[in-house]
């Protein structure tokens, strides 16, 4: 029986021993890593990024002006100082969409140019206004906008920090506007084709709030554009771009109560830029054409709605005509040492037809407008830039003669 008992006890035993050898084994084995979870699908990197420009300008002119800290020509007038930050603006990028392998993108941008409160303090309350807000839809060699965007016509404007809510040179030579618009692009090497049903905005609209249709909606037509241009990143071997691009459009304008109701806006032009040498550049643009007031061409003045021709007593009312117009603007910019400073030397003119500024109505039509500029801009960092400005504006007028203005703008940004 002590005997049984003795076995019985050296198998448990033997057991105990074998069981904690097997636990010492595995407790010095590590375990297997686990198996790597599937790795999730990648979602859209949406992106809403907001940017903007702080402006602050100070300025002073010799004379009177249709627009004291953006003029465009010069009126008759004592002469005036001031200073506003309403040319600044701030708008979102909205990046990151896709759909049927096109990439979708659009921006929305604003400033505080749209003019003022009627308030005694309504100098410094600069209204909201819409510069941009436009749709992109961009595959690899096209690309579809839509919405509120620069027009195809006479593209780019000349560099300057006094000239944001107005560009520089406009009614001087630098037809421009952003239009609500629906526009294809075609890429092919260094060619770039642009075509663009755009809204037909005349520059005779004058509604306060309410929108009426003004000439160019009168008429049932959208404004037409199209542009071809050539570029390359790498001109002359400077390592600077260049472009040179040929642009056209086409609209209509219904006058109402005269004998001749419609007529045409068109106009053709060509711009280009490219370096001289590493450090300098020559940019610019010229056209020619016909009710460009809506682009503020013409010095602003696109029909003449009493047109006459000289009669024994005056002139006699023949029918409303178009005021046909050319001019152009050329810039040339020269990089100092060191980099961050930049000198630029800029000329315009607007040169209204003197035969289409005949009226039955005795008015003091702009028969010319010519400006000159010159202007240092510090780029202190990436986001920190100052300049001074110096312009001047000749307006010469069927009546009253040519007027001029000198305007000083001493400016600075803050870009975020």
């Amino acid at each position: 029986m002590k005997a049984r008992r003795r076995s019985a006890a050296g198998r448990t035993a033997g057991l105990l021993l074998t069981l904690a050898a097997t636990a010492r084994a595995q407790a010095q084995t590590p375990a297997p890593a686990p198996s790597p979870a599937p790795a999730p699908a990648a979602a859209e990197s949406r992106k809403v990024v907001p940017y903007g420009v702080l402006y602050f300008n100070g300025f002073g002119n010799s004379a009177a002006t249709n627009n004291g800290d953006v003029p465009l020509w010069a009126t008759a007038g004592p002469a005036s100082a001031g200073a506003s930050a309403r040319q600044s603006r701030f708008g979102f990028r909205i990046t990151g969409l896709s759909a049927g392998g096109a990439k979708l993108s659009g921006v929305v941008e604003a400033d505080f140019f749209g003019g003022f409160p009627s308030i005694g303090i309504g100098d410094n309350m600069g209204v909201l206004r819409l510069r941009l807000a436009s749709a992109r839809i961009d595959w690899e060699r096209t690309t579809l906008v839509v919405g509120q965007d620069w027009m195809v016509f006479a593209p780019g404007n000349p560099v300057s920090l006094a000239c944001a809510g107005i560009p520089l040179m406009a009614a001087s030579g630098n037809p421009w506007a952003r239009l609500p618009q629906v526009r294809l692009e075609r890429r092919a090497g260094a060619m770039t084709l642009q075509g663009a049903v755009l809204a037909p905005s005349t520059g005779d609209f004058s509604s306060a709030f309410l929108y009426q249709p003004a000439s160019g909606g009168l008429s049932r037509w959208p404004f037409l554009q199209g542009r071809a241009a050539l570029s390359t990143q790498n001109a002359r071997g400077t390592g600077k771009p260049a472009v040179l691009g040929i642009s056209g459009h086409y609209g209509r304008a219904k006058v109402a109560g005269t004998a001749d109701a419609e007529v045409a806006s068109s106009g053709v032009a060509g711009d280009f830029s490219f370096p001289l040498v590493s450090r300098v550049t020559l940019a610019g643009k010229a056209f020619a054409g016909r009710n460009l007031a809506g682009f503020q061409a013409g010095v602003f003045q696109g029909l003449n709605p009493d047109y006459g021709v000289p009669g024994p007593a005056g002139p006699v009312l023949v029918r409303a005509r178009a005021i046909g117009t050319r001019g152009g603007w050329a810039q040339l910019a020269a990089t100092a040492i060191p980099e961050h400073l930049g000198l630029y030397a800029t000329y315009g003119i607007d040169d209204p037809r003197d035969e289409d500024l005949v009226s039955v109505t005795r008015r003091d039509w702009r028969l010319r407008n010519r400006s000159y500029a010159l202007s240092l801009i510090n780029n202190v960092t990436a986001q920190l830039a100052w300049g001074i400005e110096v312009r001047r504006e000749e307006t010469k007028f069927r009546e009253t003669g040519t007027r001029r203005n000198t305007h000083l703008n001493l400016a600075m940004t803050l870009t975020f």
